[in-house]
């Protein structure tokens, strides 16, 4: 029998299911008869009990699991009929029938959109370059000796690069607000720590000075309260200090594991470090620029209930980060992004069944064996991801979105830009 279907909008579809009367009460006759022989009812010997007993008892809950299992088989068989793959469950609604000996219902639901692939030989990409200099390795040797630095204090006005130890109140409107109090706060004048000109405002400032300094909150600050207000702030100047670095000997550098003492075997660790940090920094830009691509490149309708579901994972995250964070209340704060996620996964998905691309054992060998590097005892690292199948599982995803990446730029003309290491590991 054919299984009537009406397109109720761009991916939306309904089914309409009919299960004969006759057949549904011989199933529940036949399971209350199996029941009969096995149940015990007070009153009567083991499967004695009258079988009007027993339908009183146990026909509702047969009846519903007997439509249950029916309905289910009638609309597999009508997304077989028509060729439709579901994203999401049905919503299952009985309906009039106009056959008394027929039982009537409508299962409503959205299905996958027909995707089709953009012309990628026609397309272009810029990704970036960059490599680890000398100056790049000896900037990170003088931001290690200012996190080891010393601060003593010094008899003069402040000046950019000092650091001054502040007691402030602050207030909008004349009214203190939450978080806006604070004592013996360090502030690296010049280091744009705090908002808008507010280090700017404490130059030339000496160690026992008043000052009040005017700032506006920007207005994307993330605390709506404060958010595009403007702001007094009382602070008193309670010492100027000066940087004093250490000077780069055996002991700093044994301090950070080079057990040689020698500077230049400091060199050659941070390079590498660097050169770590950088080639996840440009397989970020490089996979944010194919991923960016596939969303620009291609439209689609998006199952509702497939977003909605992944605006729900995303206010679950958003609670466990911050438990203030309502997970219920309202995901509307999250559906661009899960518009965004669930378009790229359908898109990677399309590619993947297409070019039948699976993720390559050597590829998530070299992806553990990454992450493992930076631990001392690797191999117990390794053999964890390999023990553990969720885990594993995750690798093999990260290799196969690798490969995807890599199908991608095989397909498009790419054009290379030269950038600095601080650019590129930039966010």
């Amino acid at each position: 029998m054919s299984t009537p279907l009406e397109n109720t909008d761009a991916l939306k579809r309904r089914l309409l299911l009919s299960l004969p009367g006759a057949e549904v009460e011989q199933q529940i006759t036949t399971r209350l008869q199996q029941l009969s022989r096995q149940t015990r009812v007070n009153g009567f010997r083991p499967g004695k009990a009258p079988m009007s007993v027993v339908r009183r008892q146990h026909e509702a809950r047969l009846r519903e699991e007997v439509v249950g299992e029916l309905l289910q088989g009638k609309f597999i068989e009508g997304l077989t009929e028509h060729k439709l793959r579901p994203a999401g469950n049905p919503d299952i609604k009985a309906e009039p029938a106009t056959d008394t000996d027929v039982l009537q219902f409508s299962a409503s639901f959205e299905v996958f959109p027909d995707i089709t692939l953009a012309d990628f030989g026609s397309l272009s990409l810029v990704l970036p370059t960059a490599s680890v200099s000398d100056d790049d390795v000896g900037n990170m040797i003088d931001r290690l000796r200012r996190q080891r630095a010393e601060w003593p204090d010094v008899e003069r006005a402040a000046a950019s690069d000092d650091r001054v130890i502040i007691d402030f109140v602050g207030t909008i409107d004349g009214e203190a607000f939450e978080g806006g109090t604070a004592q013996d706060v360090p502030i690296v004048l010049g280091s744009g720590t705090l908002i808008g000109d507010f280090e700017d405002q404490l130059m030339g400032a000496s160690a026992g000075d008043a000052r009040t300094v005017s700032v506006t909150f920007p207005a994307d600050y993330p605390r709506d309260t404060l958010a595009g207000k403007a702001a007094q702030f009382a602070v008193t100047v309670k010492s100027v200090q000066a940087i004093q670095l250490p000077e780069t000997d055996a002991e700093f550098v044994q301090a950070f594991g080079v057990e040689s003492g020698e500077l230049e075997g400091l060199r050659e660790a941070l390079r590498e470090r660097l050169s770590r940090e950088l080639d996840m920094a440009l397989r970020r830009r490089r996979k944010g620029a194919v991923m960016q691509l596939l969303l620009d490149q291609h439209s689609m309708d998006l199952p509702h209930s497939l977003v909605h579901q992944e605006a729900h994972n995303l206010a679950h995250q958003a609670h466990k980060r911050d438990p203030a964070v309502d997970p219920h209340h309202d995901m509307s704060p999250y559906e661009t992004e899960a518009a965004r996620r669930v378009k790229l996964g359908l898109l990677l998905a399309e590619i993947t069944q297409r070019e039948g691309i699976r993720a390559e054992p050597a590829r998530v060998r070299a992806e553990i064996e990454r992450l493992a590097a930076g631990f001392d005892d690797r191999d117990a690292v390794i053999n964890w991801y390999y023990s553990q199948a969720e885990r594993l599982q995750e690798i093999e995803n990260m290799a196969l979105e690798d490969q995807l990446v890599d199908w991608v730029l095989s397909k498009v003309t790419v054009t290379d830009e030269a950038l600095s290491f601080d650019d590129a590991v930039a966010p």
